[in-house]
């Protein structure tokens, strides 16, 4: 008998989908599911769907753009410690997004040249006004540019708290 591997996907965009569950002081809140991506898509909505989810092209996790040739790596380490303290900039970002902001912390960032040098200066305005530039928030979308700003703003505090080394290049995968 042939093994089935579905998971959970998004019908919308074949992207692929993960969990995310809200913890107060050590009681399991809820879980939420949301796109596999350093932000989630200000495009469309998540449609929950089970399924075999499309493998995407590797792109930039700043702006989108294909081909990135940096790749930074978390300098936390979770077995280190119990706590992690970061400053996350979350007043404007609704649970959800602060539980992705904090997953954010655990895996490697691509990035393109641009938003290379954009890191390096640590220029969260530029990196953020790239992203909408290259993907502009549709005035009839899901999701305000506000919101959109807020979540990006968030992912981006976290992505510089965690990762203050020079990158590596990601041709080295």
């Amino acid at each position: 008998m042939e093994d089935i591997d579905f998971g959970f996907m998004c019908a919308r965009c074949g992207g692929e989908v993960h969990d995310v569950t809200h913890n107060r002081e050590g009681a399991l809140d809820g879980v939420g599911y949301r796109h596999n991506r350093r932000v989630e898509p200000w495009d469309h909505d998540l449609e929950l769907a089970v399924g075999e989810p499309v493998p995407g092209d590797q792109a930039c996790d700043f702006c989108g753009t294909a081909g990135p040739r940096w790749l930074y790596y978390p300098t936390l380490d979770p077995e280190d410690t119990d706590i992690f303290e970061v400053e996350l900039d979350t007043t404007q970002l609704s649970d959800d997004d602060t539980a992705m902001a904090v997953l954010n912390m655990l895996y490697p960032w691509f990035a393109c040249d641009t938003c290379s040098v954009l890191v390096a200066d640590r220029n969260i305005d530029l990196l953020i006004a790239r992203a909408l530039e290259l993907t502009p928030v549709a005035a009839d979308g899901p999701v305000a540019e506000e919101v959109v700003r807020a979540r990006l703003k968030g992912a981006l505090s976290v992505f510089f708290t965690t990762r203050p080394g020079r990158p590596q290049p990601s041709r080295a995968l």
